[in-house]
């Protein structure tokens, strides 16, 4: 998944920096502008192809796939997969998070509040609730396959740039930047069954959940620096009206 994934980043990244991520139309193929606003095929006000918006990025990685997919038929991959991804997806959105997109055998999610600490707890809720239910599938696949999987998950908080990379023909809808990234990144450091996350994201869930530091580690191609932390439980139950630590 890392390359594939790393990919889909990068590639957003170049569009941006190349000034292709423009306003697009909502209603037609055509990509022809009048002026700034307004389609020159339809007339029809243009939407922004992007955003930047402060939220936690969920990107989770199937560990094992590589092994299920060397001993089993496509057909039986392809359904350990979808159960594994419906697991994902019902966590993920029973936490007030989107997955925005697929990535070969992984998931990116992206939760975004009007508050920081609301979404970075209930990305780490989301995470937690993930390993718990995956624990149903896997049990069955070591009974049926005598094989293993574990899922890891890196969570980081932070700006992104939001949109749509491509034109009318083919288009895909991701999230780049350094946070991003990071998330990405810390998928090279997480074992299989582990969840980490940035400083960034355990200080904005201060008091809610329980972590242990691995230290500061590179997480992108840049190489610098954050502070790791593996999430190891719940800690507070989120009330609406409580004020968690702001970063």
């Amino acid at each position: 998944m890392n390359g594939r994934a790393s990919s889909s980043i990068g590639a957003f990244s170049e569009l941006a920096g190349a000034g292709l991520v423009g306003p697009s139309c909502q209603q037609c193929a055509l990509e022809r502008t009048a002026g700034r606003n307004y389609c020159g095929a339809c007339g029809n006000p243009l939407r922004p192809r992007c955003e930047r918006k402060q939220v936690t990025v969920l990107i989770a990685d199937v560990s094992g796939f590589t092994t299920l997919s060397a001993q089993l038929d496509p057909e039986q991959v392809s359904e350990i997969m979808h159960r594994t991804f419906d697991v994902v997806l019902e966590a993920v959105h029973e936490h007030g998070g989107t997955v925005n997109q697929f990535l070969g055998d992984g998931v990116m999610a992206l939760f975004d509040e009007d508050r920081l600490e609301h979404h970075a707890g209930r990305a780490l809720d989301a995470a937690l609730a993930i390993q718990e239910h995956i624990e149903t599938v896997r049990r069955e696949v070591r009974r049926i396959y005598g094989l293993e999987f574990r899922i890891r998950i890196g969570i980081n908080t932070g700006p992104v740039v939001i949109g749509t990379i491509g034109a009318a023909l083919r288009s895909d809808y991701t999230a780049t930047g350094a946070t991003a990234s990071a998330a990405l990144g810390l998928l090279q450091i997480a074992e299989p069954g582990q969840i980490v996350v940035t400083e960034r994201t355990r200080a904005l869930a201060a008091g809610r959940h329980g972590f242990a530091e691995f230290g500061a580690m590179p997480l992108t191609e840049s190489g610098e620096t954050a502070v790791v932390y593996e999430l190891s439980g719940h800690g507070a139950p989120y009330t609406g009206g409580a004020v968690l630590a702001a970063a």
